[in-house]
């Protein structure tokens, strides 16, 4: 695809993979953001799913390295986690290929008002950990179940995953929302992984375009890590929430006028 990059249709899709890569590194979905964009822009549609995956996953890896030091969890149940949502992942791409995907798009309209439920309704929900309340064993089975389930779910439809992982964490392991958002990252880069190199193989990628697309979206995520450590909860809450309703928005819309 030849494009200008000193057009404004240039700028535009420059801007919003910034806006994304913010909007990942605190609370995830910003691809929610990103393909209209592409599709605005006029990449070709089949070009779109794995430019956006190169591009997002260089922005994953750029705030998992910034958001390390959040890790406060063992290496052992990291190992565990990222190698389940690697084969979630693979296993959820596999199901793509036997299962119409319309009907798990109904589950997210479902599961994202709940997310943002779980949020609103508990006004500690992610300010402190309470791993040691819920039990160390238990919060770990827990962080394992997740891992799997929604890198299924990404391998198979996608938006919202890291978002879900976020939640999920926070919820039902018991992490601080940060140190939530830490882990997502090293999951959501596991479960991309897969869809990354399977797209780059069989050439469904504009890989000049995704290269440029993922410097920008480096930045937001640079951007996004730095807010989030400054102001945690404060500022993700209220995203997750907003993201939570975009995505609910983007399906709705997808079902009805597209």
């Amino acid at each position: 695809m030849e494009y200008n990059i000193l057009s404004w249709n240039f700028l535009f899709i420059s801007v919003v993979m910034t806006l994304a890569g913010f909007i990942d590194s605190l609370a995830g979905g910003g691809g929610v953001l990103r393909l209209p964009a592409y599709l605005a822009f006029g990449l070709n549609p089949a070009l779109i799913l794995g430019t956006n995956k190169l591009a997002s996953t260089m922005g994953i890896v750029i705030s998992a390295y910034k958001l390390r030091g959040r890790l406060t969890i063992s290496k052992k149940l990291l190992k565990v986690i990222s190698i389940l949502a690697f084969t979630g992942a693979v296993i959820g791409a596999a199901l793509s290929r036997l299962l119409n995907p319309d009907w798990l798009a109904w589950i997210i309209i479902i599961i994202a008002p709940l997310m943002a439920y779980f949020i609103i309704s508990s006004g500690s929900f992610g300010r402190v950990e309470t791993r040691l309340r819920i039990g160390v064993k238990k919060s770990d089975r827990a962080a394992e179940k997740i891992a799997f389930l929604v890198a299924v779910y990404d391998g198979f439809l996608g938006p919202g995953a890291g978002t879900m992982y976020a939640v999920f964490l926070t919820k039902y392991c018991g992490f601080e929302i940060l140190q939530a958002t830490a882990i997502s990252k090293i999951l959501n880069f596991c479960s991309n992984l897969f869809a990354m190199l399977f797209f780059l193989a069989v050439g469904a990628t504009d890989i000049k375009l995704g290269l440029i697309m993922g410097i920008f979206s480096i930045i937001g995520n640079i951007l996004g890590v730095y807010v989030g450590k400054r102001h945690g909860a404060a500022v993700i809450r209220p995203l997750i929430i907003l993201v939570c309703a975009l995505i609910v928005i983007k399906f709705f819309y997808d079902y009805f006028y597209v």
